[in-house]
């Protein structure tokens, strides 16, 4: 089911309040940002999921992702838990050049001033869509806290500064414009999809596990890429504080 950004108020978490003095604290507020994102992240992860999932199903829908041409077959064999246990990152597994300063920085200075005063393309194709629900969505967040989009979308301070001046209206139409650039994360990891797709079909948590903290790597790896050299540095927090405001 679709989510709306405006649920992004509505999840709900706690904090533990394990933090101990101000680093503690400012890492605990982290924590606490993040956390009630995460359960949208997971949503949204689903829904690429099951676009994978439908792919592999039936070519005829259009060129599908990569990693899903080359494993098809594992793809088609994931039942409903298994997909379910495939979207459960605690940060979104799909981008749309969120690194890629320059990127944003033409697209909002160039046509941002144009796209305020035009209704630009509506969004009619199942990718539109689901370009329009992830921009949507780090645009959102990227407006409440950079460190969180960080955590969420990989990305960097300054690409959030660009996403947070939009207007809803010129973030419906660059979603259009750019939902051609939509790509499922780690597909130049091909190993690391193949054993995510097969560990997510058995009932060994331990596995999964084990791959989740490898993609957790890959993540942190593509924003260490994208801060550019001398920047401030990117706020993190832990993999075990993530882990656990993933599971509250």
């Amino acid at each position: 089911m679709p989510f709306c950004v405006g649920d992004l108020a509505t999840v709900r978490t706690k904090d533990s309040g394990d933090g101990e003095g101000a680093d503690g604290q400012q890492l605990s507020q982290h924590k606490w940002k993040g956390a009630r994102s995460i359960g949208l992240a997971h949503q949204l992860n689903q829904q690429f999921i099951e676009l994978c999932w439908e792919l592999s199903l039936d070519g005829a829908m259009g060129h599908p992702f990569p990693v899903v041409a080359s494993y098809r077959d594992l793809w088609r064999h994931l039942d409903p838990v298994a997909r379910q246990r495939l979207s459960l990152f605690p940060f979104v597994i799909v981008d749309l050049r969120f690194g890629d300063v320059a990127c944003w920085r033409m697209a909002v200075g160039n046509g941002a001033h144009a796209r305020s005063h035009s209704n630009g393309a509506a969004p009619t194709t199942r990718w539109d869509w689901l370009a329009l629900e992830t921009l949507m969505f780090g645009w959102q967040v990227a407006r409440e806290d950079r460190s969180v989009a960080s955590m969420i979308f990989a990305m960097p301070p300054s690409v959030a500064d660009c996403i947070a001046t939009l207007t809803m209206q010129q973030v419906r139409t660059l979603a259009v414009e750019s939902a051609k650039s939509l790509r499922l994360r780690w597909d130049n990891h091909p190993r690391l999809w193949r054993d995510l797709l097969l560990a997510a079909r058995e009932p060994d948590d331990a596995a999964l596990e084990a791959l989740r903290r490898e993609a957790k790597l890959h993540f942190c790896g593509e924003l260490i890429h994208a801060q550019p050299a001398g920047g401030t540095p990117i706020p993190l927090i832990s993999g075990t504080r993530m882990d656990a405001a993933q599971e509250e």
